[in-house]
């Protein structure tokens, strides 16, 4: 049969048949902010990873079936491309290099902000010039509106003491489904600017104007309540951005007059905020104190480890694993070693410290990229085009205002690469390249000038052919494939959740069980392990529980407490040589923890290792002079080594940080008697 009698009409990329990928993309940000579980382990972050990877699977099938069906390979082309593709590789070259595979992936525990997440993230980011044009962009800022409505709505509920989630949450009560009030009080300043443009857009009857309006003030009121202050910074600099791009549809001196004040206003709210980083102006309250010394210390932190590896990183989403050996001592002096982070508390520093200049510059590109798409469109637009574009663009300054102090969890880096994808297409800055594959419909010759022009011929379709149907069977059966996977996290947790309930109840039994099957979906999580041998701990089966504890240091080498745990249970049951070895991993880990040295030094000086600990703890003491357990436990040390005079120095010092420190005064008491 000749070609042209299989070929109807043409099937091209509608508006229409893109509607269920831009459904998709707004659901991710949909999701990611309102989905809990209350009855998983981690009741908030394996949820939001789990739909984030859902729609981006989704968006992929699609894609690869409409490819399918056309044989026409829609590329993002140009500097969106270039930026997209560059951080793709730096999130997988970060995530190769990282030193616990697992962690890379997933993320931490409680964070699950690694590969799948970022790569997720960014697949949509480059999808997205393909699936939206300028007009079709409104559909991600609905997505932030309702968002923001149910999020904000939720968090005054949680403030007025009603909810019926008991969250472990000892802070601020508005976390809505968050899970912390940093990360609510950020998510509604985001939320502001496309509420208020939700309010200004005329495309839309004035109920639903009213309820965008409705959704800033709630916004606002719930980020002032929530106490924490990225959310109203975020919310003024994205109102800001919105404001200028309503001005800039206004005409003559209005425009002028309001362009002017806001750049004063502007100028001078950021010339306060960086005199208040010297400590001087109205917002030096907002630079000090412990919340503020502890980022300060969190920033420290990631430039440490930028500077010891600054090619390629210390690894993705490895920023906690790197923590405890790289953060400044005076976090450990003022907050203790039990002290923890697992972020820089600052994307972009992140960035750094997590993929080096690869990963760091890569979303550097991006950030410079968005502002100059940003900016072009505000000029060049005109209309409710350019207020769409403001309240997008007002959102993402919102982000990136957060980010600066802020991590980032699965809603609200979705959110960033969304938002970039979409300004880039709201600005008509996005480019795509069409490849067509053999089999593609033949692209109609153009009218060549001078000739008579030819009666427009019906658009033509390719008919689906076998291979084709075969094709879309097998992506459909890998994307359910895929979909299993990215399910089985929160089928873990919900099993972990089961078999502490079990446990409350006195349930041994199923509570094993349910450990058992937790493990078995997510074995690289070691609270699981500890968890199952914390049971059998419990239960008397000290063999049973070390080796679920050996378990946890051996799926997650850098787990503290794990081996830890296997220390203290391997020295109760005489295992002496894999106590020692468990005590050393857990202070190469953590140095500057003195509960970690003080395992290791107290078994060593009731094992024959008296030399060693006293070499550990005068080092320890070195490090940390104002900790009372050192200096007793030193004192002990010295004691035992037969330096009585040394000793006794160091149990006096002990009990001038601490009066009445037991170690020391039992200490002092022996010496004392003899």
């Amino acid at each position: 049969m000749p070609v042209e009698a299989e070929l109807t009409s043409l099937s091209p990329v509608t508006e229409a048949n893109l509607l269920p990928d831009r459904l998709l993309v707004a659901a991710a940000i949909l999701l990611t902010s309102l989905l809990f579980v209350p009855d998983a382990l981690d009741p908030v972050n394996v949820i939001k990873l789990t739909a984030l990877l859902l729609c981006a699977l989704g968006v992929l099938a699609l894609a690869v079936i409409r490819v399918t069906r056309r044989r026409v390979l829609v590329l993002p082309w140009g500097w969106p491309a270039a930026v997209g593709g560059a951080l793709l590789l730096g999130v997988i070259v970060a995530a190769l290099v990282a030193p616990h595979t697992p962690t890379a992936l997933y993320g931490t525990y409680g964070r699950n902000s690694g590969l799948l997440a970022y790569g997720s993230a960014i697949v949509l980011f480059l999808l997205i010039p393909r699936i939206f044009d300028a007009p079709s962009t409104k559909i991600i800022a609905f997505a932030l509106i309702l968002a923001g409505l149910v999020t904000a709505s939720y968090g005054l509920l949680q403030y007025a003491g009603v909810d019926a989630v008991r969250w472990n949450n000892p802070f601020n009560p508005i976390i809505a489904a968050l899970g912390n009030p940093n990360f609510a009080a950020a998510y509604l300043g985001i939320c502001v600017p496309a509420a208020a443009w939700g309010a200004l857009w005329t495309g839309w009857s004035g109920v639903w104007r009213v309820l965008s309006a409705l959704t800033v003030g709630l916004c606002l009121v719930a980020a002032a309540l929530n106490e924490s202050i990225q959310g109203p910074m975020a919310a003024c600099g994205g109102l800001g951005v919105l404001l200028v791009a309503w001005l800039m549809n206004r005409d003559g001196s209005l425009r002028r007059a309001g362009l002017a004040v806001v750049g004063v206003l502007g100028t001078l709210g950021l010339g306060a905020l960086i005199a208040g980083l010297t400590g001087a102006g109205p917002a030096a309250g907002i630079f000090s104190g412990p919340s503020f010394d502890a980022r300060r210390w969190y920033w420290e932190g990631a430039a440490t480890m930028f500077r010891s590896e600054p090619l390629w990183g210390v690894g993705l989403d490895s920023y906690g694993i790197r923590w405890r050996v790289d953060r400044p001592l005076e976090s450990v002096r003022r907050f203790g070693g039990d002290h923890f982070s697992d972020s820089a508390h600052s994307v972009p520093l992140q960035m750094f410290a997590q993929g080096g200049l690869l990963l760091g510059l890569a979303y550097l590109a991006l950030l410079v990229l968005v502002v100059w798409a940003l900016i072009r469109g505000l000029l060049r637009l005109r209309g409710q085009e350019r207020l769409l574009l403001g309240g997008l663009g007002g959102s993402w300054v919102a982000y990136q205002v957060q980010s600066t102090v802020s991590i980032d969890q699965v809603p609200l880096l979705i959110v960033n690469f969304v938002l970039s994808g979409a300004l880039l297409a709201a600005s008509s800055l996005a480019r795509t390249r069409e490849v067509r594959l053999p089999g593609a419909i033949p692209v109609p010759p153009a009218d060549v000038p001078g000739r008579r022009r030819r009666t427009a011929a019906p658009p033509l379709v390719r008919v689906p052919q076998p291979l084709d149907q075969a094709v879309t069977v097998g992506v459909v059966l890998l994307a359910l494939v895929g979909a299993y996977f990215a399910v089985s996290p929160i089928r873990a947790s919900r099993a972990a959740f089961s078999g502490t309930e079990a446990l409350a109840r006195g349930d041994g039994n199923a509570a094993l069980a349910s450990y058992e099957k937790a493990l078995e979906l997510a074995p690289y999580v070691g609270t699981y392990w500890l968890r199952k041998g914390e049971l059998f701990n419990s239960a008397g089966r000290g063999p049973e529980a070390l080796a679920a504890f050996e378990d946890a240091q051996a799926h997650d080498p850098f787990d503290v407490a794990a081996a830890r745990n296997t220390g203290r249970l391997a020295d109760a049951l005489g295992q002496n040589d894999k106590a020692r070895r468990a005590f050393e991993a857990a202070v190469a880990l953590d140095p500057d923890n003195s509960a970690t040295i003080l395992d290791l030094a107290t078994f060593l000086l009731r094992h024959g290792g008296a030399d060693r600990a006293r070499e550990l703890l005068e080092q320890a003491t070195r490090r940390l002079p104002d900790d009372a357990g050192l200096w007793a436990s030193l004192g002990d040390a010295r004691a035992v080594t037969g330096d009585g005079g040394a000793a006794r120095h160091a149990y006096d010092r002990a009990l001038a940080i601490q009066p009445g420190q037991p170690t020391a005064t039992q200490g002092l008491a022996k010496l004392g008697a003899g």
